[in-house]
């Protein structure tokens, strides 16, 4: 198993190492073209993964039929529409691969499994939560509401600090809530 996958499972909770090799067992590596839809609008979220290498986008689309971005995966990431997963719903949103990608996923049905068998795991996954879901959203909710254009855009820049090498900007500036034209702005500093 490849140790990215082992390292990123151990930086969330450290599993004792029995119950890692449970999990790991679980997981199946696969690879994916640019342009791969992993989860389309509509349909249910059925398994998590784990992007070792690639980037994603997350979209709906609105009553207008625009498109309208609402988060990024760069290289070793999570990947899943947490709403849809948890509750095992149809999603609001799609999930699009923009490089060619590889990652390992887990079923729903397999991830409930241990979490029924592995206490420890349980512990892990609320960890995982945590941390990649409520403190992403809350970080969200608070940029649209307290940053203006620039500063989001500068966050951005910090958090992925290449993404703007991997992204095209129309996919930046939608996420940013801001015209690609507003964008070009920001960059040229004339903002």
């Amino acid at each position: 198993m490849d140790t990215k996958i082992t390292n990123f499972i151990q930086s969330i909770y450290l599993l004792p190492n029995e119950i890692l090799e449970d999990v790991l067992g679980h997981f199946k590596y696969l690879e994916f073209p640019k342009n791969h839809l992993l989860l389309q609008q509509g349909k249910t979220c059925k398994h998590l993964w784990f992007m070792t290498k690639g980037a994603a986008r997350y979209f709906y689309i609105n009553e207008e039929g625009k498109q309208m971005n609402t988060w990024f995966s760069l290289d070793t990431q999570v990947i899943a529409d947490t709403t849809s997963f948890v509750s095992q719903e149809p999603s609001e949103e799609n999930i699009q691969l923009l490089e060619d990608s590889e990652m390992y996923s887990i079923e729903y049905s397999a991830l409930q499994s241990l979490l029924q068998k592995h206490h420890s795991f349980a512990l892990w996954y609320i960890k995982l939560i945590e941390q990649h879901y409520v403190a992403q959203i809350e970080d969200r909710i608070a940029d649209l509401q307290f940053l203006n254009a620039k500063q989001r855009y500068q966050k951005l820049l910090n958090l992925f600090p290449e993404i703007t090498n991997r992204i095209s900007l129309g996919n930046i500036s939608s996420y940013l809530n801001i015209t690609q034209e507003t964008l070009s702005r920001i960059r040229a500093d004339k903002f």
